[in-house]
């Protein structure tokens, strides 16, 4: 099937879904941002009153890290379940496998350019204003689409053969949280630590992106090939496997 098909059902699939999603809650569209929001007043409150985090301009520090590793973990976790959910349709249609979880990252991906329209305001009523910097932001943000295209088609191409694959993925992504330095400064742990880390691909895209919203700062290229290494290697493997078995995956269960 030829790439630009393949991507214009990508992109209907996941419009229809996006309409759809709107319409089954009252408050539409603005739940994309309520739901961040949420969760962010949860720590929040937890951690700066609770905790006492000292954190400097720790409401910046969390929102953005929570927004950035949603974007990642519900694309994840939502692709690992859709091949699973499209067995009726892929009875009935030819369609390769990869249209699935693409689909999801699509919508995802539209979801998270709201919410991270509301974390740049956020970031210029904290104070952090727009530098030079900020234009890597694109590049950053695609460096972090280039994970979740590999975790997701990874977790859509395994899944089917593993049913309680999506149980363990839950697990995984839940120490990720909190290892990616989403509600801690990654700097104040030892040197060790730090570098065993930085083979979290989230850890870095999660700390270069704050690097440069709330310090006007550069990123570290050097760090950011990491991800961009991991996530290629794993796209590949996973496309391959997903192409592999684009004919097994109707008759599995």
């Amino acid at each position: 099937m030829h790439i630009k098909h393949l991507y214009h059902i990508i992109k209907y699939r996941a419009f229809a879904e996006l309409r759809a999603e709107a319409t089954r809650t009252y408050a539409g569209y603005l739940w994309w941002i309520f739901q961040p929001l949420l969760s962010f007043a949860v720590y929040y409150l937890a951690f700066k009153y609770v905790l006492n985090h000292n954190q400097h301009n720790f409401a910046l520090f969390l929102f953005s890290g929570i927004i950035i590793f949603q974007w990642f973990s519900s694309s994840v976790m939502r692709c690992a379940g859709s091949l699973i959910n499209a067995k009726p349709l892929m009875l009935r249609v030819n369609l390769h496998k990869s249209v699935f979880p693409f689909s999801i990252i699509m919508v995802n991906t539209v979801k998270f350019g709201v919410t991270f329209a509301a974390l740049l305001i956020v970031c210029l009523l904290s104070g952090s204003y727009p530098g030079w910097s900020w234009l890597t932001l694109p590049l950053l943000l695609l460096v972090e689409l280039m994970v979740i295209a590999a975790g997701g088609c990874f977790s859509a191409m395994i899944s089917p053969f593993i049913p309680d694959f999506q149980n363990i993925l839950a697990t995984i992504i839940l120490l990720m949280f909190h290892v990616s330095g989403i509600l801690y400064d990654t700097s104040i742990l030892p040197k060790n630590l730090r570098i065993a880390l930085n083979f979290n691909p989230m850890t870095v895209v999660v700390n270069e992106i704050r690097t440069v919203l709330m310090n006007d700062q550069f990123p570290n290229w050097g760090m950011l090939m990491i991800p961009v290494v991991e996530a290629s290697i794993l796209l590949i493997v996973s496309m391959a496997l997903l192409h592999r078995y684009d004919k097994v995956y109707p008759k599995i269960g």
